[in-house]
């Protein structure tokens, strides 16, 4: 473990990425690194969002050869493990040639080549895992690892005996992070209902089909919509809102989230990672359905987290269609008092402070303070 003096940088390596919320999460505490004066360099590959989404941040992206593994059939797999030979070669000459002190891994398959070289090269590896059900690579990791910080407290027991792990909650950006501070609490709704749905970058074809089929159900009067789609059902879906009279508006994406969020009552939407940590800053009650193929079922998981804390109600996608919805909506809008008590609890999981905790602990780990004297 390599020590530095007090006040001197850290040369901080971020690993991993995939999938929109894992690249949030990472920028989140690169964003907290570079506010330090430290510099920060990305490791993942050109097949996860992190090839899109890094660069244009502002923020140097290495990527690696590197290929899934899990769920491929035996020659995938087999390929996948000689790429991962390969770019751990490659990840040990760049943290060598770039002096790299602490690798963060924010899980996924690009980050098992850094992992592997912090390792095999003794650098500090911290985990940062940002779902209930914790993914294969940030598992397979653990016991090598100095830190494991998880977004929900149902990931600890993944991790118990393995490593030091405790429950940050999830790094969020600072644009949103400060586009909630000292909010004032919500003012109980009344009609028009304001209902949000999303179904992340992409849309969700389940949440849009479920909502057409409610519209003869929904009174005009009572609710206005939000509903992002994704480009192949925009469409379809605001033709639908206009014949039906539901005053909606209606777009493939939308990178305006925290009004929105601010704007809504209530949302509709899957239940990844990212997107039940906005909610619980933002205070919004939620109705989530969980994307059904997700790894390990993880984004139930989740939902079950945002639920049991009082902040959500969890459909259950097997079942999931417009009766369903209907009688969800319909259950709420009945109760304000409700969706006020919800966006209460979502506040009450908030962890607003987690990047900042997440790199204060990381500093200390390179000194060589033990992990037990930061908490």
């Amino acid at each position: 473990m390599s020590a530095f003096r007090s006040g001197e940088p850290v040369r901080w390596a971020i690993a991993g990425g995939g999938t929109g919320g894992h690249v949030t999460m990472a920028l989140a505490l690169a964003e907290e690194i570079t506010a330090t004066g430290d510099p920060v360099l990305f490791i993942g590959s050109e097949r996860g969002l992190e090839a899109r989404l890094v660069r244009p941040a502002g923020f140097e992206l290495v990527t690696l050869p590197v290929r899934p593994y899990a769920g491929r059939g035996p020659i995938a797999k087999l390929m996948a493990l000689l790429a991962f030979a390969g770019a751990t070669i490659s990840a040990l000459g760049l943290l060598r040639r770039r002096q790299l002190e602490i690798v963060l891994s924010v899980g996924g398959y690009a980050a098992a080549p850094a992992a592997a070289a912090a390792i095999l090269l003794r650098r500090p590896l911290v985990l940062v895992e940002p779902n209930a059900i914790p993914g294969g690579t940030n598992r397979g990791m653990a016991r090598f690892a100095a830190r494991v910080f998880t977004a929900f407290a149902a990931a600890e027991p993944a991790f118990a005996g393995r490593a030091p792990v405790e429950t940050s909650g999830a790094p969020l950006r600072r644009a949103l992070r400060d586009a909630f501070a000292g909010a004032a609490a919500r003012r109980e709704p009344a009609a028009p209902f304001h209902l949000l749905i999303v179904g992340g970058s992409q849309g969700a074809r389940q949440l849009n089909d479920a909502m057409l089929e409610a519209l003869p159900e929904l009174d005009p009067e009572r609710v206005e919509i939000v509903h992002q789609t994704g480009a192949t059902d925009r469409e379809r879906v605001a033709d639908a809102y206009r014949r039906a009279g539901i005053r909606a508006e209606v777009v493939d994406f939308d990178p305006a989230l925290p009004a929105r969020y601010r704007w809504a009552d209530l949302a509709l939407c899957r239940a990844g990672a990212l997107t039940v940590a906005e909610l619980a800053i933002a205070g919004l009650p939620s109705l989530l359905v969980p994307y059904p193929y997700a790894a390990d079922d993880h984004q139930r998981a989740n939902a079950r987290a945002l639920e049991h804390g009082g902040a959500a109600r969890l459909l259950d996608p097997a079942c999931f269609d417009g009766k369903q919805l209907v009688s969800a909506l319909s259950a709420l809008f009945e109760r304000p008092d409700a969706l006020l008590e919800m966006s209460r609890r979502a506040r009450e999981l908030a962890r607003p402070d987690a990047a900042r905790h997440i790199v204060a602990t990381c500093r200390a780990l390179v000194s060589g303070i033990p992990p037990e004297e930061t908490r």
